[in-house]
């Protein structure tokens, strides 16, 4: 009884086994339903899921006991199952036919996580690692594997899929999908696809090495822009199908994504490199708004696929297919119009595009759907042979105008060898006509040469004829010299009268200058013969510098600038020659303070450490007006000046800097100037010296040290007397001015100007009856001076007198152009400028009668000059247009005209001899006499009428005038 019971129970545990196990949903497997693909879809097929981790218990156990029903695993966050956090169980009920007993079937799984598979609680494979954060887990995507199963009968078998993503690397897609393959069927279909993705490979590898090549030949030939646009076209044709093979074959899923939108993004970029290439082959300079707007289409598209990527949209409609039609129809277009123009080999081009616009409908979008799914690695191969087609086109095409251009160097480089054989033979001829010439013109030469060689000895032995004659005329000036020198100085010692001391003084001054300037000549003579020797004697350097300061101490003061000595020795006793260091020290010293306006110069010596044994280092330095940095390698050149104009502030002969430099060079030593031109110039001297002992100097007379104040200078006039005519003199050079000016004081009145501008400013102030000016002078020059006053109205009639050293006629024309009523040379006789003063005063003066005689610069103006013609028809309108005003006066007219009373008086009557009052008075009686005359109005209207204040006092002032009564005027 026990036993039958037990037995009942077992019986009934069993059935309600069995009972539970096929009460669970199974799929059944038929060989009819693999299909053309050879698999089954088994996503949409009854699934149960448990969510999170089961015991290690339970993982063998072969039921589904428990687990929640699930529809669909391709599941996304939206559709997710209860309780998914990223890991869970997934299991399918699944019965083999008869038919597929103990085939060889497989598993194939497509995710972006990480999986563990087994059969019956059995693991039978798995991709990734699964893991329960994202940090442990390994995501691998698998879809092109295959897991081979056996089902050994017809009853049901659980697949169970332990399963885990945290990434949601495509959109809405955490879960997995699956298929039951025939493996006998489906391995050898993915093993063929397989090896068409590694020719897609190799395609991208061709055109990867198309464009190398012609990145290079674009390199070695920039000109040809052709074949840049071209590399890069096929490397990005190149990297496009790179994208594609790594789509494919990757098993990162991230990878996958990226490599998906590196395809979308290489489409845009190959549509705009490949029309940029059609664009560069019609046109030399490819339209700007072409370029604008493919490139701004290119953008909008490449900026939306960037949103896409990283927004992880799916699939969106984006009209790229009509986008590319249009784009690359325009480039199209520029093909068509090469081949329209017959250009050779440009139809393989047009072919080339029309490939790829068909490649791109027919197989890249695929839009009549031609392609099955089993056949999608077949479409990637046609498309990746198909897209080097345009390629190759392009480079048969620029085979065959590389072939073309090559001909026509050959032909070119035929015709040159033909015109340099011919060039050649001209050449040759051309050689021996002119070596004929060559050695006639050799003979030519030889002779010119013979001849040169004896005019150069003639003109060698006249010039030391004009030394030698310049040498002794040179030495015969001194004696006459030496007799005015020393009477002058007995002269100044014996006598007391100070105008004849005052007068001797200025002799002894000028004809020590002319000795000195005699001096430098014969050293200059003796230098360029080289008899100059150097004759030492022991002296003292710093004394013979303090020595020759002291002498310019009244120029200094004069001036009013200042000057500094600093020396490193009180006492240098050395050998030396006297002279020599005179002339240098006399030289530098005059050159600074004569070119020194204000500031200072500063004078140093110290010595020399750059020199070995003794030396010294001589430094003047002034502020003065600089040098031009162009004319600095000049100043030593004998007779050069920096400034040769006439308006230069100092004289000179340009020979002072040249014997300097040869006689420091003569004393073995060196003399270097620098200088700003504004700012400086500073000369200095290095010198060896051999030492010496102190001894006993004699007094020594100082040479002249240039020019000096004898005399004070009076710029404005000391003479009051109106009667005597008053005389501007405008002279640089103080002693002449001063000379002048005594021999001018007592008979005229004098005014004096140091300068042009000086003295044009003092004739428009006063108004002098005479100017007489230099013509070489500071700032402004005679000529200026000249042209300046004649054009002015208020001194155009004064007579002017140019005083000048430049005697030749073309000076003279250019003075006399300028308005200048003379021209007197110097040296000038005093009684001949006296005498030419008094002319021209006496002619003014007949032409100031001659006018002011019976009215004629009113009656008769047209015989005066038209600048005097032009200032009395101001005077007579602005008289005029006041004549019926009674106390229209001098001031009022003066102010009319635009002078002072003064310049308008003295004016007039150096004019026409009339004050500005009597001028008034009779331009309203000359219009008295006019319209009586003309019986206009009677005396007493015609009073009032030219302005007077009664008819008695017009016909008493009318009578005085023209000698007869108004009333008779009408009787004439």
């Amino acid at each position: 009884m026990p036993v039958r019971w037990y037995a009942l129970l077992c019986c009934i545990s069993l059935l309600c086994a069995v009972k539970s196990t096929h009460a669970q949903d199974t799929a059944i497997i038929r060989s009819r339903n693999f299909g053309i693909q050879n698999e089954i879809y088994f996503n949409d097929s009854l699934w149960y899921f448990h969510a999170g981790e089961l015991h290690k218990t339970q993982q063998s156990i072969a039921n589904t006991t428990g687990w929640e029903p699930l529809h669909y695993t391709a599941f996304g966050k939206e559709n997710a199952p209860r309780g998914w956090q990223g890991v869970g169980w997934f299991g399918s009920w699944i019965r083999a036919d008869t038919d597929l007993v103990n085939k060889k079937l497989a598993i194939r799984i497509n995710h972006d996580g990480a999986s563990e598979i087994f059969l019956d609680g059995k693991p039978i494979g798995g991709y990734g690692k699964v893991g329960n954060s994202a940090k442990e887990m390994v995501a691998m995507s698998a879809r092109r594997e295959l897991i081979p199963i056996w089902f050994p009968d017809t009853r049901p078998h659980l697949i169970t899929i332990h399963y885990s993503n945290f990434f949601e690397v495509y959109a809405n897609f955490y879960g997995f999908q699956t298929w039951i393959a025939d493996y006998n069927q489906l391995a050898p279909k993915i093993q063929i696809a397989n090896q068409r993705f590694n020719f897609i490979l190799m395609c991208a590898a061709a055109q990867l090495i198309l464009g190398l090549l012609h990145l290079l030949l674009f390199l070695f030939y920039p000109r040809q822009k052709l074949n840049l646009y071209y590399a890069l076209f096929v490397v990005l044709v190149g990297i496009n199908e790179i994208g594609i093979y790594q789509f494919y074959r990757t098993n990162s899923p991230m990878v996958q994504y990226v490599a998906q939108w590196l395809i979308d993004e290489g489409k845009v970029i190959m549509m705009w490199a490949a029309v940029m290439l059609l664009y560069k082959l019609d046109y030399n300079r490819i339209p700007r708004w072409r370029v604008i707007i493919l490139s701004t289409i290119s953008s909008l598209y490449f900026g939306a696929y960037i949103y896409k990527f990283f927004n992880h949209i799916e699939a969106w409609t984006d009209y790229f297919a009509l986008v590319f039609l249009i784009c690359m129809m325009d480039g199209f277009w520029s093909v068509f119009r090469l081949i329209k123009k017959r250009q050779k080999g440009v139809w393989l081009i047009g072919a080339g595009v029309v490939t790829v616009i068909l490649l791109f409908y027919f197989a890249w979008e695929d839009i009549f759907h031609w392609w099955p799914y089993h056949l999608n690695s077949l479409r990637l191969l046609v498309m990746a042979v198909g897209e080097l087609i345009l390629p190759l086109c392009l480079s048969l095409y620029l085979a065959v105008d590389f072939a073309k251009t090559n001909q026509n160097l050959t032909a070119k480089l035929a015709e040159v060898e033909k015109l340099s054989a011919l060039a050649l033979a001209q050449e040759t001829e051309k050689t021996e006509l002119i070596a004929g010439e060559a050695r006639r013109l050799e003979e030519i030469v030889e002779q010119r040469t013979s001849e040169l060689r004896e005019q150069a000895d003639k003109l060698r032995e006249m010039d030391m004829v004009k030394s030698r004659f310049f040498t002794n005329i040179t030495h015969e000036f001194k004696t006459p010299l030496t007799l005015i020198i020393n009477p002058a100085k007995e002269l100044i010692a014996n006598t007391a009268d100070e105008e004849i001391h005052r007068n001797t003084r200025l002799i002894l001054n000028n004809a020590s200058r002319l000795l000195q300037l005699i001096n430098q000549l014969l050293d200059l003579s003796r230098l360029e013969n080289g008899l100059m020797e150097v004759s030492r004697i022991p002296l003292d350097f710093v004394a013979l510098i303090r020595l020759h300061i002291l002498s310019y101490e009244s120029l200094i003061k004069q001036k009013g600038i200042s000057l500094h000595f600093t020396s490193h020795w009180d006492k240098l006793w050395m050998l030396g020659d006297r002279d020599k260091l005179d002339a240098i020290v006399i030289n530098l010293l005059s050159n600074a303070l004569k070119f020194t306006d204000e500031g200072k110069v500063e004078i140093t010596l110290q010595k020399d450490n750059e020199l070995q044994g003794d030396a010294f280092s001589f430094t003047v330095r002034d502020t003065g007006r600089g040098i031009p940095s162009a004319k600095i390698p000049y100043v030593f050149d004998r007779f050069y000046q920096a400034d040769p104009s006439d308006t230069r502030s100092a004289e000179g002969t340009g020979i002072g800097l040249a014997i300097t430099k040869e006689m420091v060079e003569l004393m073995g030593g060196q003399i270097r100037i620098e200088s700003k031109e504004g700012e400086f110039t500073e000369v200095n001297i290095n010198m060896p010296y051999q030492a010496a002992g102190a001894v006993l100097e004699p007094i020594l007379e100082l040479l002249p040290a240039g020019v000096t104040a004898t005399m004070v200078d009076n710029k404005h006039q000391t003479d009051t007397d109106e009667t005597k005519p008053l005389v501007l003199l405008i002279e640089d050079h103080q002693e002449l001015r001063n000379f002048i000016l005594q021999s001018l004081t007592g008979k005229y009145r004098v005014l004096t100007a140091a300068d042009g501008n000086e003295g044009i400013t003092l004739a428009l102030e006063h108004i002098p009856t005479l100017i007489i000016t230099d013509l070489m002078m500071p700032k402004v020059d005679g000529y200026e001076v000249s042209s300046t006053l004649k054009k002015d109205v208020k001194t155009s009639h004064i007579p002017l007198i140019i005083l000048t050293a430049k005697a030749d006629m073309d000076s003279k024309i250019q003075g006399i152009e300028t308005g200048a009523d003379a021209y007197l040379a110097k040296p000038f006789e005093k009684r001949e400028l006296f005498a030419l003063m008094e002319n021209l005063i006496s002619v003014r003066n007949q032409l100031r009668e001659h006018y002011s005689r019976q009215d004629l610069w009113f009656t008769d103006a047209l015989s005066m000059p038209s600048i005097e013609r032009d200032f009395i028809t101001r005077v007579r309108h602005a008289v005029e247009s006041h004549l019926n005003e009674e106390g229209y006066s001098a001031d009022q007219l003066a102010r009319d005209i635009g002078l002072s009373r003064t310049q308008l008086h003295r004016k007039l009557k150096d004019l026409i001899n009339q004050s500005p009052g009597e001028l008034i008075r009779i331009i309203r009686l000359q219009y008295a006499h006019d319209l009586l005359q003309r019986r206009v109005a009677t005396i007493a209207e015609v009073a009032y009428m030219v302005g007077f204040s009664s008819p008695a006092s017009f016909s008493a002032s009318f009578s005085r005038h023209f000698g007869f009564a108004p009333k008779t005027v009408s009787a004439i």
